[in-house]
């Protein structure tokens, strides 16, 4: 069996589904959907959780219906090869714990350990529970003082011990058992690999212009953020808008999918550029999802703007030409101008570039009807593959940017490009764009880069690596996750269609609709049939959707409660730490501190380290602004260092009394950092205590 989960959040939820394959013997595989739930939140141990509350549930119907003989869900781990999910770090962390829980499999071994045990062998683990348990609770007058439930309870404990060491003696037997015993892996979907290798070369992409001194990328501000910059330089406002606002391809492809396939099928202009198309080409076309967020949507969308480009600038004039006012929107304006900047034409074409020569031949390799490997775990190879073919590129990124590119050379597979008319339309902006194969390289190393990462577990010495054929085929697995994305997918739109649908009938339906359920009905005898319609009826009386409803209520208000604690308690440290700095009687003349800096070291008022920190405090809250740094860590490692830190300080608020300007509050309330002495810090000192004198 291999298993693939996945989480998202709906309507300010979280919500988690399940799949399992079985993999039969001639390699036939049975594909069961098992539930979309509520969690009360994502974390790896929630998750887990969630898995073996739903396995432990399935037993429990299984032996009351007679379909197993013991209700032991151990069974079920034992069979599990593979687990295949994204690549976040909280699905890699719920792998290595679902290894660990593995381990219940020794438990089943040391059982039937145990029942081959001879009498006489029984007899012995029996007296050697019985001297051992005697030893560990301190003799046998210590025994004879404890309940018979303490003593249950001690005896307990030392048989399962023992009987687990006689399993891990029996496992230790094993030899090429012993791999196939522990045998799991993990492998990560092939959509978010090259969803993620795209991204990560958009962001080396983006690098390429300020690594290299070039006029950057036109910032497209949305209305807030524009006001900002025009009506308020120079302030915070504006500053904060800078940070936050990109440009460049995959912003112009954003706001393109909002003005030409707006999400909202009400609005955009998605059917007056269709009309517009059609009547200057005589068909029309539909602009990239990237308003949804589609897979490689914003590659395609890319590939789409170049490939008519004048016309979209075009029909952006023909859009303005018609309203009232003629002006474009801010929107429609932002997508005019980055149509227009050079740089983002430069990103526009690399991106096309990539899309044509290895992220559509990659995805036709993962799932295209002529594919090799159905098998995640056998595409090492071609992962490999695209990694030296980038490598290629890298080195001689003529082979898509020459005049005599072709798809033979410049393409991961050597197929015909899959639109031959955005590929000629980059060719003929090269001569326009002097910095194209920088950024063409840039791309391509953030991706090399990014695909490395993401594919880690093919790497040599991996334990993909070291499985056997018949170890590969036992833990098959999709290339993608699309079960999973799809079971989010078909939900959404099934609780817009029925709002006041319970998550259990939903799952009922679905499971019925794609586990076989009808076929499997009719097997059944008619005693069974009776008795699932029995504890179908308990099911729906006992009120478990309105509990577990209750639950996340219930859990929420909790997590509310608890950050409600923490947040007194900061605000708690907070007031201390500056009651104390108000308590402080302050140093504000050098005189003052020349006096206590003449004081010998046990003498009353002398400036220790602590006491040159309070006085540092005091100034950074009522002195002089700035005279004092933020960060404790920059006052200086020594006393010394200290010491002229205040007397600085101490200048600069005379020189604010002189002006009449006094600070009587806080300006900026961040918290200092308080930092641990270091080894580098004690240097010179023969204690940490000598230090702080």
């Amino acid at each position: 069996i291999t298993l693939s989960g996945d989480g998202t959040s709906h309507k300010n939820e979280t919500y988690e589904t399940k799949n399992a394959t079985v993999i039969q013997e001639g390699n036939r595989r049975l594909q069961f959907f098992l539930g979309i739930k509520q969690a009360v939140n994502h974390t790896s141990e929630t998750q887990l959780e969630g898995w073996i509350e739903l396995v432990q549930d399935m037993y429990h119907l299984a032996y009351e219906s007679g379909l197993c003989s013991e209700e032991d869900a151990r069974v079920f781990w034992n069979l599990v090869t593979g687990f295949h999910s994204d690549h976040a770090k909280d699905q890699k962390k719920l792998f290595r714990l679902m290894t660990e829980w593995k381990i219940c499999k020794r438990d089943v071994r040391d059982e039937k350990a145990m029942t081959r045990m001879t009498d006489l062998e029984y007899g012995v683990l029996i007296l050697k529970c019985a001297e051992q348990v005697v030893r560990e609770v301190g003799g046998l007058a210590v025994w004879d003082t404890l309940l018979p439930k303490e003593r249950e309870t001690h005896l307990e404990s030392v048989r399962r011990q023992l009987v687990r060491d006689m399993g891990e003696s029996e496992f230790e037997k094993l030899s090429e058992e012993k791999a196939d015993a522990d045998f799991f892996l993990w492998a990560g979907c092939c959509m978010h690999k090259e969803m993620n290798s795209f991204k990560g070369g958009c962001v080396g992409m983006e690098q390429f212009w300020a690594a290299n001194n070039l006029e950057g990328l036109k910032e497209m501000y949305n209305r807030d953020n524009a006001a900002a910059v025009q009506l308020a330089p120079s302030t915070d406002a504006s500053r904060r808008a800078n940070e936050i606002t990109k440009g460049g391809a995959v912003k112009v492809a954003s706001l393109c999918g909002a003005v030409f396939c707006h999400k909202d099928r009400k609005r955009g202009a998605q059917d007056t550029l269709q009309f517009f198309f059609d009547s200057v080409l005589g068909f029309v076309i539909s602009f990239s999802d990237t308003n949804n967020t589609r897979f490689q949507s914003h590659a395609e969308a890319c590939a789409v703007l170049i490939t008519y480009l004048e016309l979209f600038i075009q029909f952006l004039i023909y859009v303005k030409e018609n309203k009232v006012s003629r002006k474009l929107n801010h929107m429609e304006q932002n997508v005019f101008d980055g149509l227009h900047c050079i740089p983002t034409r430069h990103e526009i074409c690399v991106i096309t570039l990539y899309w044509l020569s290895i992220s559509v031949p990659y995805m036709r390799e993962v799932r295209g009807p002529y594919r090799e490997k159905d098998n995640v775990l056998e595409l090492g190879k071609l992962h490999r593959r695209v990694v030296a073919f980038i490598d290629v590129l890298i080195n001689d990124p003529n082979l898509l940017i020459g005049s005599d590119a072709s798809y033979e050379k410049g393409s991961l597979d050597g197929q015909l490009w899959e639109r031959p008319e955005a590929f000629y339309a980059v060719h003929r902006y090269i001569p326009h764009l002097p910095h194209l194969r920088g950024v063409f390289i840039a791309f391509l190393k953030g991706a090399r880069e990014t695909w490395l990462r993401f594919s880690s577990e093919y790497a040599d010495g991996g334990a993909i690596s070291k499985a056997t054929s018949e170890q590969i085929e036992r833990a098959w697995m999709e290339s993608t996750n699309d079960l999973c994305e799809g079971d989010f997918a078909t939900f959404r739109q099934a609780s817009r269609r029925n709002p006041t649908m319970s998550l259990v009938q939903y799952n009922s339906r679905k499971m019925f609709k794609k586990n076989g359920t009808s076929d499997y009905i009719r097997t059944l005898s008619p005693e069974m049939r009776q008795f699932l319609c029995k504890i179908t009826r308990e099911q729906d009386a006992s009120g478990a959707n309105r509990e577990e409803k209750l639950k996340l209520a219930s859990h929420c208000q909790h997590v509310a409660e608890e950050n409600m604690k923490k947040d007194q308690v900061k605000k708690d440290k907070k007031k201390a730490k500056s009651d104390a700095i108000d308590a402080v009687s302050p140093l504000t003349t050098i005189t003052d501190l020349n006096h206590a800096c003449s004081l010998g070291t046990c003498s009353d008022g002398y400036l220790t380290v602590n006491a040159l920190e309070m006085h540092l405090k005091w100034h950074q809250k009522y002195g002089a602004p700035d005279a004092v740094p933020k960060q404790k860590k920059d006052w200086g490692k020594t006393r010394m260092d200290k010491i002229e830190m205040l007397r600085t300080a101490i200048d600069k608020y005379i020189d604010l009394k002189n002006l009449g300007k006094f600070r009587t509050s806080v300006e900026d309330d961040s918290e200092t950092e308080d930092v641990e002495v270091t080894v580098e810090d004690l240097d010179g000192y023969d204690s940490e205590a000598d230090y702080y004198q």
